[in-house]
């Protein structure tokens, strides 16, 4: 049996996401009723393509990030843990003349994330066999596809896959802690959240369509670039030693005491030879490509991988 490592690089690595929340779009005017207000290309979206998006205030912060895939008849999308019921209502609002509705059933189905080369047959496979959906998404540049399926279906899920990817190996926390920061993948409210718009929590590139039409809290983020400059940008950076700061620790300027930013998330990783870290860095120190600390440690800022 490969290891995580082995599998998100060469089969499958299964990651389980059942805290994330789901919404349930329905109606012939779903996909351009959404498209006109999340981030991503919505109207890209059809069974086995999926959409990594997001949905901002009027002020252009991030609410929450979105998974987005499709069945034939509906768009099923994941939110972050805790934002179901709050993201239901906002959007609810904004259902005024269009044949779409949306629901929140979060209790009804479970979310999992695959990666790696096979994720996307894989994936589609076990949405045809249980009645879900899955769509080609890659958060990590190694390939992969976001699954959902009925709740009660999970253990069937994990089943399927087995059955369709044999190499196919299931993460356990560590796991995709690990991948994740290796990666460079952020998680709404551990690395970014509510304060942070798309620029500063590095999702520009990611999660944001540059070529499609309007959408809520445009305006703002096409502002942030022309602009260019930056209060804060999430970041990913390699730690000399083996010691794995604290969430919070100070990301500091070399050879001093000036704090330019905190770490969010930091893991150990055998792979790289270095401790692996998301942090949030003040522009101005990115800008003047400064040397960087933490704890007294040279800390490397390094590329958050491409996963287009």
């Amino acid at each position: 049996m490969p290891t995580a490592e082995e599998a998100a690089r060469s089969s499958v690595l299964v990651v389980d996401a059942p805290e994330r929340g789901t919404l349930r779009v329905n109606g012939p005017d779903r996909l351009g009723w959404l498209n006109g207000i999340v981030t991503g290309d919505v109207s890209k979206v059809t069974p086995g393509q999926g959409v990594h998006s997001l949905i901002l205030s009027k002020t252009g912060k991030v609410m929450s990030d979105l998974f987005v895939v499709a069945a034939p008849e509906v768009v099923f999308v994941s939110v972050a843990p805790g934002k179901a019921a709050e993201l239901h209502g906002y959007l609810d609002k904004m259902l005024v003349m269009e044949d779409a509705e949306v629901s929140e059933e979060t209790a009804d189905h479970v979310w999992i994330m695959l990666h790696g080369p096979e994720a996307v047959d894989v994936g589609g496979a076990v949405a045809e066999q249980l009645g879900g959906a899955s769509g080609a998404l890659d958060w990590t540049g190694l390939g992969g596809a976001a699954l959902v399926v009925r709740r009660d279906a999970l253990a069937a899920a994990h089943a399927a896959i087995t059955v369709q990817e044999p190499r196919a190996v299931h993460a356990t926390a560590a796991d995709w802690e690990l991948l994740r920061l290796e990666r460079g993948v952020a998680t709404y409210d551990v690395d970014f959240g509510l304060t942070d718009n798309p620029h500063e929590a590095g999702l520009d590139q990611r999660a944001v369509s540059w070529s499609k039409g309007c959408y809520l809290g445009q305006e703002v983020v096409c502002m942030q670039g022309m602009r260019g400059k930056l209060k804060r940008r999430l970041v990913s950076l390699t730690l000399a030693g083996s010691d794995v700061p604290a969430r919070g620790a100070p990301v500091e300027l070399a050879g001093g005491t000036e704090a330019v930013g905190e770490i969010t998330s930091a893991a150990t990783s055998v792979r790289v030879g270095a401790v692996v870290a998301l942090a949030r860095v003040d522009g101005a120190a990115l800008d003047a490509a400064a040397p960087l600390q933490v704890g007294g440690v040279p800390a490397t800022l390094v590329a958050r991988p491409d996963p287009s």
